[in-house]
């Protein structure tokens, strides 16, 4: 094993931090997707990044607080986390017996660092990212169980939200420290935060914009990460969940995501707004509660006046801003990157239909959307039980009846930043796991456990207080 810095700052915060630290650590540590705490040669030099070293320590403090029962509660049937740890161990199993099973009976684009480097078309085989996507496969089930019992103790809800609002300003503040390098040759200092080993895509231009790539290695990762939080945000704003902080911050995400140049970015943007609209539109003919627009509908009104007078006074922009969009998004897939992903597509519906929909094995194909890495990895039972996980998230978060509004608003945000988060790994996703923060906004969108611990009423306070 080969430490970093990262090592000595996520075993500080382990040793030291408690349960609502804990939260706020976990989810500072996801900002930091392209760094390694530490390589691991034996792998091929693969990372372990700090969000992953933090689990053990998590873990140990979500037991000692909360309790075993209290952990294995989360997993009980038919709660969401019972639907993820079959898949867990369905993938698990897979990547441990298909590739053997199977061997050779596909060709399928994947990556070995024990053997080659990059993406490279090769037969099924044992391949070392079996190994490390199953591990990172469980660490998403420890982080969800761990953040879901947290949760479930009174006062912590609003704590996970105070982490997220702090994740998405550190987001903003590294993309604005990105542009800053890029546009006015200041030294680069997040070159020391990419350490992972990744192959790193910073800078470029398209359509005469710099891509923003974060703490990230590319584009299209930040724009993956920052959606989901542009979604926490812009629902805690318009819930009124503290607006003046959660509307800046939207608004800043929403810009560096419109700068970032990532198709991800743009198309994840249009299809999570109509999903959204159309939700607001069928609760609308349903009789329910309309929706609210007021200082919304003012800025929009006024950014699309503005932009009527610009184009008027200058109409050249109109050719470059369609060529712009052209290029990122209708040119996509013309593109040697749209060329090479598509084929990655192709070959892992290959893969899927030449295993007979039983997969490949977790970690062997790679694919440039969500729902053919599933396919072609975990096969058809795979599938359906990750679908089972998402449905008993947004089924269970809705029916159930939170303690307080403010948690209401943070479940209800959760599940749009979910809700987000799929929508760009559908679009640009190679591989299995979506990263520790995905978890984490599950085990906040998830029903609580039935026995969860009530807030203290008024009166029991009151009678507290006077004792």
């Amino acid at each position: 094993m080969q430490p970093t810095p990262f090592a000595l700052i996520v075993l500080l915060a382990g040793l030291f931090c408690k349960g609502d630290q804990m939260l706020r650590a976990l989810m500072l540590c996801c900002l930091f997707g392209a760094s390694a705490a530490i390589a691991l040669p034996a792998l091929g030099g693969a990372p372990l990044t700090p969000a992953v070293m933090l689990l053990p320590f998590l873990c140990v403090r979500t037991v000692s607080e909360r309790g075993l029962s209290a952990c294995l509660a989360p997993l009980a049937y038919p709660q969401a986390g019972f639907w993820l740890l079959l898949l867990v161990v369905w993938g698990v199993f897979s990547a441990a017996f298909l590739p053997r099973f199977f061997a050779g009976d596909t060709m399928l684009f994947g990556t070995d660092r024990t053997q080659m480097g990059g993406v490279r078309l090769l037969p099924l085989q044992p391949l070392s990212t079996n190994l490390t996507q199953s591990a990172y496969a469980i660490a998403g089930l420890l982080g969800f169980v761990c953040v879901r019992a947290l949760l479930d103790a009174p006062g912590r809800t609003a704590k996970l939200r105070d982490a997220v609002l702090l994740l998405a300003a550190l987001n903003i503040a590294a993309g604005v420290l990105n542009l800053a390098e890029l546009h006015l040759g200041l030294p680069s200092l997040l070159q020391y935060v990419r350490n992972a080993g990744y192959a790193i895509l910073v800078g470029g231009e398209v359509g005469g914009l710099q891509r923003v790539s974060g703490t990230f290695p590319e584009a299209s990762a930040f724009a993956a990460f920052s959606l989901p939080l542009l979604a926490f945000t812009a629902s805690l704003w318009r819930d009124g969940v503290r607006p003046h902080c959660s509307g800046a911050l939207s608004l800043g995400l929403l810009l560096l995501l419109l700068m970032s140049t990532s198709s991800t970015a743009y198309a994840g943007l249009a299809i999570y707004a109509a999903l959204i609209g159309v939700g607001a539109a069928l609760r609308l003919l349903r009789g329910g509660q309309a929706p609210r627009f007021g200082t919304l509908s003012l800025l929009l009104w006024a950014l699309a006046v503005g932009a009527c007078l610009l184009l008027l006074l200058r109409p050249d922009l109109v050719a470059r801003i369609v060529d712009f969009f052209g290029v990122t998004l209708l040119r996509k897939l013309e593109s040697s990157s749209g060329l090479e992903r598509g084929s990655w597509n192709l070959q892992a519906w290959y893969n899927f239909v030449d295993v007979y929909g039983i997969g490949t094995g977790l970690g062997s194909a790679r694919a440039s959307s969500y729902p053919l890495v599933l396919l072609s990895n975990v096969g058809v039972l795979g599938s359906a039980l990750f679908a089972a996980f998402v449905l008993r998230l947004f089924l269970d978060g809705r029916t159930t009846a939170l303690a307080a509004p403010d948690d209401a608003a943070v479940a209800q945000a959760a599940r749009r930043a979910v809700l987000a988060a799929l929508i760009a790994a559908t679009i640009s996703a190679v591989v299995f796991d979506l990263g520790l923060a995905f978890y984490a906004f599950a085990a906040a969108a998830a029903a609580p456990s039935p026995w969860r611990e009530p807030l203290p009423s008024r009166r029991t306070g009151a009678r507290h207080a006077a004792a």
